[in-house]
């Protein structure tokens, strides 16, 4: 009898997310992702189930392994406007590198099923929330030094800075270069000064 064949698990959930990333679920066929992943039918559908359910384990891996890290300037940077200003030019500086421009695989992932797939909207509203959670926990520290308009409700900004940012994700792969996604940052920040 013949050894199973030996992976490893994160990478192959790695390289589905890229695939996912790159293609949507639904273009992705089945033979494209035992090619990205390396795996074997039987293997695949072993380790994470069907595809859907890969899909899930692949937003969640983008979650902690994208999302979640860029989102650890707006905590570690003492200047929570300057946070702020960072974690919009990373964005662009991401959205505008040379290769396919992909946007956010969770802003795709909702646009491409997010009203008709019940698992998918509660793990992208999730994510949502933990990134509106981080951006109105920075604005609140800006409002608290004085970076920021104290006046102004901070989930409603946290909310106007994530538009923003889906936006320019969108406009990105539509072909606007980083000077127009710079002009409209510039305007987000002074939209929440």
């Amino acid at each position: 009898m013949a050894r199973p064949r030996e992976f490893n698990e994160s990478e192959a959930l790695g390289d589905a997310m890229q695939l996912f990333w790159g293609r949507g679920y639904e273009s992705a066929s089945l033979s494209e992702i035992t090619k990205a992943t390396g795996l074997s039918k039987s293997s695949l559908y072993d380790t994470f189930g069907n595809k859907h359910e890969l899909l899930l384990s692949s937003l969640q891996f983008y979650i902690e392994n994208m999302v979640q890290p860029s989102l650890a300037i707006l905590e570690e940077e003492p200047s929570p406007r300057r946070a702020i200003e960072r974690r919009f030019e990373m964005v662009i500086e991401v959205s505008t590198a040379p290769g396919p421009r992909r946007g956010c695989l969770i802003a795709n992932t909702t646009l491409e099923l997010g009203a008709r797939d019940e698992a998918v909207a509660k793990q992208v509203l999730a994510a949502h929330s933990m990134v509106e959670q981080a951006y109105a926990q920075a604005i609140e520290r800006g409002q608290a030094v004085g970076e920021i308009d104290p006046t102004k409700d901070a989930r409603s900004l946290a909310r106007y800075i994530m538009a923003c940012l889906a936006g320019m994700l969108c406009l990105s792969k539509a072909g606007f270069d980083a000077p127009k996604l710079r002009d409209i940052a510039a305007t987000a920040i002074l939209a929440i000064a």
